[in-house]
Formats: C-alpha cells, structure tokens, sequence
C-alpha cells in the first residue's frame, strides 16, 4: 500500500518513475534494435562533420572552420527529432489503440497527464539517445568556434520546444486517427506545411506564424554560426530588421517563439488529457476553442499593426528580402498588395473558424448521448459548456471576434501613411456576412448530418467552384467574369471578394470592378438563406432527440 501511495505522490514529470516511459525505455533502447541506428547516425554526422570542416579549412582560420559543421549537423538532428521522432509518436500511438494497450491504460492508477508524458517521452526515446550522440559534434564546434553560451542555450532551447510542440502533434494525430498510416502522414504533413506554407502565408501580413518554426531563433543566431567576416554582414542587415513585437513590446525572437509554441503545446496538451480522461470526448471545449480563437486573433494583430508604419508588413518588401532596403530607398506599398492582404487574413480567420467548429460540434450520437444523461440525471437541458450541447452561440462570439479583428487590420492598413484610405464601418457588414453564411451553415451542417456530409458539402461548394472559376479565368480572359460568378458560389471566396469590395484603393480590371460585388452579394444572400434553412433543420432535429434520447 505504501508504494503504491509513494507512487501517486510521484510529480507528473518524474518520468524515471512512470511506468509508460520505463516500459519504451526497455523496448526502444535494447542493444539489437538501438545499435545499428546509433551506428548509423554517428557514420553520417561524422562525414558530415569531418567534410564540412576539412572543405572549410583551406578557404578559413581555424575558428571559422570550426562553425561550418553546425548547420549540417542541426539538419541531421532535425531529421532525428522532427521527422523520424513526430513519425514514431504518431505511428506508435495508433498502433497502441490497435492492440487495445491504451484501452488497458486507461484503467491504471495514473493521472491523465503522467500518461500523456509517458507517451511523449517514451515512444521517441531512441530518438532522444541518437540526438544526444550527435551533441559531441556540436559541443566541440561551438566550443572550438568560440560561439558564446546564450546561443546555444537559445538555439537549442527553440529545438527543444520545436520538438515538443511537433511530438504533441504526432500524439494528437495518434490519438484521434486509427489508421496508422494516416497518423504519421498526417503528423509529417503538419511539419511539411509549418516549414514550408507558414513562412510564405508570414510574408502576407501574418507574422505570427513563423513563430510556430524554429526560422526565428535560427535567424537570430545566424551571425554565430557562419565564419566571423560573413556574421558581422549579417547582423548588421539584421539591426534593418523589426523585433518580435507584440503591440509595443519588443521582445527576442527566442522568448517569443518559446511563449507562441508554449501555447499550441499547451493546447495539445489539453487534447490529449481530455482523451485520456473521456475517450468521446471533444478534442477541446467550448471555452478553450473560443480562448484559443481569440489569443490567435490578438497575436496576429499584435504582431502585424507595429510593422505597418516601417512598410516591413508588406509582401513586396518580404518578397524583396534585403534588396528593397539597401537598393531601393524610395519603395513603396502597392494598394493591391495591401487589398490581398486584406482578404489573405479574412480567409485565415474563416479557415481557423472552420477548424475549430469541426472540434466542437456535436454529432448525432454526442447529442444521444447528452440527452440520455440529462434525463437520467433529471436536468431540463444540457449542460451550456458540455460537448454534447450546440456549438451556435459559440460559433457567434468566434464570428464576432474574427470579424472585429480582421477589421482592425485592414482598417489599420488602408488608413496608414502608405495609402491615407478609409475603411467604412460598413466594411464591417461585408467581412461579418461572409463570416457568418460560412460558419453557421457548416456549423448546421455538422451538428445535422456529421462530418462527413460536411467533407462531400465542403469539397462540393467549397473547393469545385473556385477550382472551376480559376481554370476559366486563366484559360481565357473574356471569361474573367463568369468565372467570378462560379468562384463566388464558395463560401471560401467569401473573404477575398469582400475585401475587393470593401477596400476601393487598389485599381482592378473594370470587368473585375463591374462583376465583383453584384456576384459577392447575390451568393451571400443565398447562402445566408441556406445557412438559415441549415439552421432551422437542425433545430428541428433537436427537438426530435429529446424524444428519442428517453426510448
């Protein structure tokens, strides 16, 4: 009895102590299976080591030479960790529900987050061991190449969150997927968009994103890791670049990656727990998918409104890299630019809201399952927080807030000094209508007919018609118009066309100028008619639970 009691008293991040992490000690790290990878790993990170610096020493000085290998070997240990080790937590994850092993779990005498980190930490161990037989190579580069302290801790510190935040991903995508496959595709597509699509969507007024990668805190550290001469070049293009603001606080760009990948692991973190404790429940509730909706909303503007006045927000001076700010002195914004970052963030915020409904709206059988137990526990209605009550009013207040956010940022930039625009409250109508003819008819449409009626309505009227309109208005320009009456039927184009509408300052084709709003409000008004019959339909299927829940 006294070691079991000792064994509860144990902290959740006592892993020498969890059960889970122990067990993948013994099974990950055994001779046979560990040997031949270590092997490997310290073969190729040798010749990378050992090639990088012999090439770099007739060309530099010792201590520049020592610097070369740290970028090859950071790749190598990304691979270890990123991919080969967000792959095994994804992979081994699902095929722990396939055996029925988490089923067992969920019986044993742990807390939901001492399992939680006995997966984590367990299920990539021998990731961990080949990344720490690869530090060697690093320590001695650093140390012989007089690269100071606070960059490693730096460095390292974001690769460390990086991982953390990767590996919950792979956990998430293990949990919620059965299939396997799927589970490591899945987790290996996240990686994949974060190092390849978020750096481009940043460079569109979106900052906050890059910050989810570890680009920002290699950047910083940049100036250290190459030879000296090429360092100094760097720094000092880097002193022409902007801080990590958050509104007026500037802030390293290390603390500012570990607090923006602090939360999304948070986040996981939650997921995952709420798994453990309820196997059908919502990956998150209603309140964290709102908190979480609105902290993405605030860092978006906060990172983006202090760039607007130094024109360091825009595409074409991200686009243009450090060129635009030496050579050319005299750039200016152009107003088109300034219009597609305008719908380049409505339709972020409409994706985010898409993704966050899908969370936390009950299906068919959530809601069964809610009115049974509110009738057995002799309750008049649902519990308001509960996962198997509607996802409506919620919907609202996340429409609310997208809509006075992505007003806040166009207005900012369309009154700036670069334009001297005007942003009418009436823009706001636009922005709010594609909002909500978009989130409450999916919203309806889940809560109706389940997820997979939304995937065929989604793929159906979300994405045909704008792959439709493009083919047109590429293939022919006579056919600008009517491929802008096919496009607009997506609720998707929502976002883009209001922008164009709203924000007069750019110089469109006429055809475009002429075609644009009558096509915007006359499938808004549609859908807003069909998101209301959407509505009604599922309110309709309610009242029919009620009745079925107590038979």
């Amino acid at each position: 009895m006294r070691a079991a009691a000792d064994r509860k008293q144990k902290p959740v991040w006592a892993l020498w102590a969890n059960p889970i992490f122990r067990r993948y000690c013994k099974s990950r790290l055994r001779p046979k299976g560990l040997g031949v990878m270590l092997m490997m790993t310290l073969i190729v990170t040798g010749f990378a080591f050992a090639l990088a610096r012999a090439i770099a020493l007739h060309e530099l000085d010792p201590i520049d030479a020592a610097r070369i290998p740290v970028i090859p070997i950071l790749v190598i240990q990304g691979i270890i960790l990123f991919f080969l080790g967000t792959g095994q937590v994804a992979g081994g994850m699902t095929a722990e529900g396939d055996e029925g092993v988490i089923d067992y779990q969920r019986l044993a005498p742990m807390s939901p987050l001492a399992k939680t980190f006995g997966y984590l930490f367990g299920l990539p161990i021998r990731e961990y061991v080949l990344f720490l037989a690869t530090l060697p190579f690093t320590i001695w580069s650093f140390w012989e190449g007089q690269i100071p302290l606070f960059v490693a801790g730096q460095l390292y510190g974001g690769v460390l969150s990086s991982v953390i935040l990767y590996h919950l991903t792979g956990l998430v995508a293990g949990t919620v997927l059965k299939n396997r496959r799927w589970a490591f595709l899945v987790s290996m597509g996240a990686i994949f968009f974060l190092y390849t699509v978020v750096p481009q969507i940043a460079k569109f007024g979106l900052v906050y994103f890059k910050y989810l990668t570890l680009y920002p805190i290699f950047e910083e550290s940049l100036p250290y890791l190459v030879p000296q001469d090429a360092g100094a070049v760097v720094e000092t293009a880097q002193r022409l670049l902007p801080p990590a603001r958050f509104f007026n606080l500037n802030l390293p760009q290390a603390v500012f990656t570990l607090l923006s990948q602090g939360v999304f692991s948070l986040a996981a973190v939650v997921m995952v727990w709420r798994r453990w404790k309820l196997s059908e429940s919502h990956l998150l509730g209603k309140v964290w998918s709102v908190a979480l909706f609105a902290w993405i909303q605030i860092l978006l503007l906060g990172n983006a409104l202090p760039l607007i006045a130094g024109g360091d927000l825009f595409p074409s001076r991200n686009l243009g890299g450090m060129f635009n700010r030496f050579v050319d002195p005299i750039w200016e914004p152009e107003a088109m630019e300034a219009v597609l970052m305008a719908g380049v963030y409505g339709v972020v915020t409409l994706t985010l809201l898409l993704i966050l409904l899908v969370v936390i709206t009950p299906e068919y059988d959530t809601q069964v399952r809610g009115w049974r137990r509110v009738h057995k526990l002799g309750q008049k209605r649902l519990p308001f927080f509960g996962d198997s009550s509607s996802s409506f009013w919620w919907a609202g207040v996340m429409i609310l807030l997208g809509t006075i956010g992505w007003f806040v940022f166009t207005k900012n930039i369309i009154e700036s000094h670069w334009f001297f625009g005007e942003v009418k409250v009436f823009s706001a109508v636009a922005f709010a209508l594609s909002l909500v003819t978009a989130g409450f008819g999916w919203q309806a449409i889940l809560e109706w007919k389940g997820r997979r009626a939304g995937t065929l309505v989604f793929i159906l009227l979300g994405v045909v018609p704008i792959l439709i309109g493009v083919v047109m208005a590429v293939s022919n320009e006579a056919l600008r118009v009517p491929a802008i009456w096919i496009g607009s039927i997506s609720p998707l184009a929502g976002p883009v066309l209001a922008a164009i509408n709203e924000v007069s300052i750019a110089d469109f084709p006429r055809d475009v100028e002429r075609a644009a709003p009558p096509a915007f409000w006359f499938w808004q008004c549609l859908l807003l008619f069909g998101a209301v019959r959407l509505i009604a339909a599922s309110r309709q299927q309610k009242k029919a639970l009620r009745e079925v829940s107590v038979q």
